[in-house]
């Protein structure tokens, strides 16, 4: 089943003349094209899943694409290795010292040697738009990796109105509160069984609990003492649940039991089955993202 375990999401905004075929005609225009040579790092657009060969796939309104890219993996060991042995060489032949600017040198040229020879590491990076509800979605677990795919998505499309959500309230300190019983949760959202603590003072400083009733005493005593919830197991509508953290990023997010044999799909056309895939998560978290947003007293004012 197709499902987004990582999401970090933005307000999305699109042009007047946003639409599949002119996604689809700005990402064919910048495909993937695998690392040739002593590059080192190649990326572009390709097919979002395996039973597809266009660059987008579009299910009720929501458009999936993904950023391919591709990275040579070069060790500095193993550049460093065949540095000493060139200098060695160079000097028991040529009897003179090999100064650190030749070594620098030696090893650029070593570099482009070595890199065609070296192995690939390659990683697809899957976005579901929602242009309709206004919003983008990224499945990937770290802010550098989602901003790779919107940088190649601007320069795809030659402008995108795209920003992180901004809540007027601190989502750190009413997660806190919810914990403390300090505020009601919100409607629609139960608390989960896992949790990490942070002292604000010290980054250093910090609780990890897994498995445990959070809103008992001895969490809120750390809570009291002045640690602040960093990251929150939360449930939405008995539909899903994930790890909310304080920057709104979103991790292990996942089906409950009962919601994944809903969207268990016996369909024996992989391009159908795709679709209804597609269409689920979408409509997911597009119900999920506006009640969250909510919950932290919505968008925060300009």
């Amino acid at each position: 089943m197709l499902w987004f375990r990582n999401l970090i999401w933005y307000q999305f905004t699109p042009n007047t003349n946003f639409d599949e075929a002119m996604l689809s005609d700005a990402l064919r225009a910048d495909p993937f094209v695998p690392c040739r040579g002593a590059e080192a790092k190649s990326s572009g657009f390709g097919a979002p899943a395996g039973v597809l060969d266009e660059p987008v796939f579009t299910s009720q309104g929501f458009h999936l694409i993904a950023l391919h890219s591709e990275d040579k993996i070069l060790p500095s060991s193993v550049v460093k290795e065949a540095v000493a042995e060139k200098v060695a060489e160079i000097e028991a032949k040529e009897s003179r010292k090999v100064f650190r600017r030749e070594q620098q040198q030696l090893k650029e040229e070593m570099e482009l040697t070595l890199l065609p020879r070296a192995f690939t590491r390659k990683r697809m990076t899957r976005a579901l738009i929602a242009p309709s509800q206004g919003w983008m979605f990224i499945d990937a677990s770290s802010h550098t990796r989602a901003e790779e795919l919107m940088s190649a998505l601007r320069e795809a499309l030659g402008s995108l109105k795209a920003v992180l959500v901004n809540t007027k309230h601190s989502p750190a300190r009413l997660m806190t509160d919810w914990v403390l019983d300090a505020q009601p949760l919100a409607a629609n959202f139960s608390l989960g069984e896992d949790a990490e603590l942070v002292d604000p003072l010290n980054s250093g400083s910090q609780i990890k609990l897994k498995g445990q009733i959070l809103n008992q005493t001895d969490v809120q005593t750390h809570l009291q003492g002045g640690l602040m919830v960093d990251r929150l197991a939360l449930g939405f509508d008995d539909q899903l649940e994930f790890v909310l953290h304080s920057d709104l990023s979103i991790k292990r997010l996942r089906p409950t039991e009962t919601a994944a044999e809903r969207l268990e799909t016996d369909q024996d056309d992989p391009l159908a089955a795709l679709d209804t895939e597609v269409a689920h998560l979408g409509l997911e978290l597009t119900r999920l993202l506006p009640e969250l947003v909510a919950a932290f007293g919505g968008p925060a004012e300009a």
